[in-house]
């Protein structure tokens, strides 16, 4: 089912975006990540959870990306990533609301620790590990929404799911593309 509507709506997000797309690389076709076990298994407040760990991941690393790095792309991609994860982190939070889940806003230690490495990272080899961690989280993101839209319960947070698994996938075809010029 996901599939199906990832594909309508991936459609639509590639159509509205082709100007874009134009202008930086063809966009490929991504392989799906495999969601694991334990990503089929979450319930609604690990899914908000790591949801809102992932969005907050995002803002915090595109902050620091528009402090450090001295490449128009990269620059310009991180001022997408800041604008498209605040307002996913606000979506998730009207929808945690409105299905009766707690917010709770934790990074992973993985998150926290590539956060410090970013921070760390000598300014020649700022853009290549910034770009490489985005390549990881989305692929993460891609299993998380992908797996609660395919196996959550119905509701607003399954909603969210799949109304930006597509993004996410947009997200991870431009990180790509600018990873492998």
């Amino acid at each position: 089912m996901i599939r199906a509507i990832s594909l309508a709506a991936a459609t639509a997000l590639c159509l509205g975006a082709t100007a874009i797309a134009q202008q930086t690389a063809p966009i490929q076709q991504l392989p799906t990540p495999e969601a694991s076990a334990e990503t089929k298994a979450l319930g609604p407040a690990e899914f908000v959870k790591q949801a809102a760990a992932t969005n907050e991941f995002e803002i915090l690393s595109a902050e620091l990306a528009l402090k450090r790095s001295e490449d128009e792309q990269v620059t310009a991609f991180a001022r997408t990533m800041l604008d498209d994860y605040k307002r996913a982190q606000g979506q998730l939070t009207d929808a945690a609301e409105a299905d009766s889940i707690a917010m709770v806003m934790e990074l992973s230690m993985e998150q926290k620790q590539t956060l410090t490495a970013l921070e760390q990272a000598q300014q020649s080899q700022f853009d290549a590990a910034y770009m490489s961690s985005q390549m990881k989280a989305h692929d993460q993101a891609i299993r998380l929404l992908g797996a609660y839209a395919d196996h959550g319960p119905a509701g607003s947070l399954k909603t969210y799911a799949i109304a930006n698994y597509p993004l996410v996938r947009m997200h991870k075809v431009r990180a790509q593309s600018q990873t492998n010029p």
